[in-house]
């Protein structure tokens, strides 16, 4: 049994039996007629356009022209080329079959029209090949629905074209001139080459040797970099498409235009203070192409490693630490996912690199008067952030900086130095002035009350990654003593004294609920007791 035969035969059961003369089966069958054998042109054309309405309307004339209608359509676009109004009747009559029309929700086994269909062109001999060949037609809307019938097809129906793509020739070079086409079908052929190459590495291939990257940054600067529409979020996906698995590909990119483009886009310009949704969105696309980068490519690729601190290297190079720092730590303004996302950027970028480390280390944020080195800045976020994603995100910073970074470690320890009684005391507030070691004791040493423990767990994670697998500055820790002279102890108290005091307390602190606090479960987990 054919295919065709097969889709009649379901028909037959949506429609009660095979002959049951159904109304919307026989109109279809009918307008069908019309359209093949019809011997004036106008009629004809009356006929597609009746076809195309009910089609886009109802489910049942989908499935019946599903049944029969595919091979009058496919005729009509081969044979009559030269009556442009039956080619744009004929794609919108296709678009309208491979489009689902939203309906109550009926059995679960119901018959799903727009995706047979789909499954059924797909089907159809050389019909990809005939529908990429009408991207080379001069009128605008049988280019622009060609790209709409595309896009239908590889949403349904993803691997069939993909295969039926890389055996066309210059298939993908058709879809790739799209981009440089009036803005409307442009954004159609992103949308197109956003679903075709998200699995797809030969796909993905192809498209960057056709010029994918200058294409994509030229259209991303034409709409306004992160200020512009969703046209730049979709350049976006796409140029996150082609590098995500993709070593060689990140390599091209670095040896051709270089990385230059990309860092451009987190650049912010106009209104610094103003975050749209759309801004927001395309900021975090941007730094999720950097984040990419600094991975390298699939854990399997033998080059991956190289690649990444090759990647890593280059960014550095091109001051993007100066824009992660702006994103992530200077623009407090900025919403709290960019703002995460950046502070991410920045662990990825110094972890395991001595070089990056020390440039990161001397970094000096704001103006003159009122500087401060970077890593004090990311410390006050830490403990005063009201969020938790901030947080984490922040303590990442500085797991990554002390990670196997003995010297760093050392510098930081040697700023803990205990501040008069009257600092200690100080509101939170205060800090702005103190070193980062300082910073750190006041917020360890904070009072006994819930918030303040939280941000006395927040410090301590800070302190363990400090402490972490370095001896000198675990005995350093441990002598550190507290001003005034605690009467109980007859001295001064020394800091574990009263980490171990405020753990013990956290530990035991319970919610409104009876159920242990969050603070108590956060604080109890610092490594740094044990070390």
């Amino acid at each position: 049994m054919d295919l065709v035969s097969g889709y009649k035969g379901v028909v037959g059961l949506v429609f009660g039996n095979e002959n049951s003369g159904s109304n919307e089966d026989s109109y279809v069958e009918r307008l069908l007629d019309r359209i093949s054998n019809g011997k004036l042109a106008e009629d004809r054309r009356n006929a597609m356009i009746e076809l195309q309405a009910i089609v886009a309307e109802s489910r049942g004339a989908q499935l019946a022209f599903g049944a029969m209608g595919f091979p009058v359509m496919l005729a009509v676009l081969k044979e009559e080329r030269d009556d442009v109004e039956m080619v744009r009747g004929a794609l919108e009559t296709l678009v309208g079959a491979l489009t689902p029309i939203e309906h109550a929700k009926g059995p679960k086994n119901e018959v799903q029209p727009a995706l047979m269909n789909t499954d059924l062109l797909s089907r159809e001999a050389d019909s990809i090949s005939l529908l990429l060949s009408l991207l080379s037609e001069e009128d605008f809307y049988v280019r622009y629905y060609t790209l709409q019938l595309l896009t239908a097809l590889l949403t349904n129906s993803p691997n069939r074209l993909q295969e039926a793509i890389l055996t066309i020739p210059r298939g993908i070079t058709r879809l790739m001139d799209m981009l440089m086409d009036r803005e409307v079908i442009r954004n159609e052929a992103l949308l197109l080459l956003t679903y075709l190459t998200r699995e797809a590495e030969e796909i993905q291939k192809i498209v960057v040797f056709e010029g994918a990257f200058e294409k994509i940054f030229s259209i991303i600067k034409e709409e306004g970099g992160s200020e512009g529409g969703v046209v730049v979020q979709d350049c976006l996906q796409l140029l996150n498409n082609l590098l995500r698995t993709n070593a060689s590909n990140q390599i091209l990119l670095r040896e051709t235009m270089g990385f230059d483009p990309i860092i451009s886009i987190l650049k912010l310009r106009g209104s610094t203070y103003s975050f749209t949704q759309q801004k927001t969105i395309n900021l975090l696309s941007a730094l999720e192409t950097i984040n990419l980068l600094m991975m390298g490519g699939t854990e399997a690729d033998p080059g991956k490693d190289a690649n990444k601190l090759t990647n890593k290297a280059t960014l550095v190079q091109k001051k993007v630490l100066d824009h992660l720092l702006l994103l992530g730590v200077e623009s407090q303004w900025a919403p709290v996912a960019v703002r995460c996302a950046a502070l991410q950027c920045i662990g990825d970028l110094i972890a395991g690199q001595p070089k990056n480390l020390d440039i990161l280390a001397t970094k000096v944020l704001g103006e003159e008067p009122q500087t401060e080195p970077a890593l004090n800045s990311i410390l006050r976020i830490l403990l005063r952030t009201s969020s938790m994603q901030e947080f984490i995100a922040a303590d990442y910073v500085f797991k990554s900086f002390c990670e196997k970074n003995s010297d760093g470690q050392t510098m930081l320890a040697s700023t803990l130095i205990p501040q008069p009684h009257l600092m200690t005391h100080a509101p939170l507030e205060e800090d702005v002035n103190m070193s980062f070691g300082s910073m750190l004791l006041h917020g360890l040493t904070l009072s006994e009350n819930d918030g303040d423990l939280e941000t006395c767990c927040r410090a301590a994670s800070v302190l363990s990654h400090v402490l972490k697998d370095n001896v000198q500055c675990k005995e350093r820790v441990i002598r550190i003593e507290l001003e005034p002279p605690m009467p109980s102890l007859g001295a001064s108290e020394p800091l574990m004294h009263r980490m171990v005091k405020y753990m013990a307390l956290a530990s035991s602190m319970k919610n409104k609920d009876g159920k242990s606090s969050t603070t108590g479960n956060l604080f109890a987990s610092p490594s740094y007791i044990s070390a």
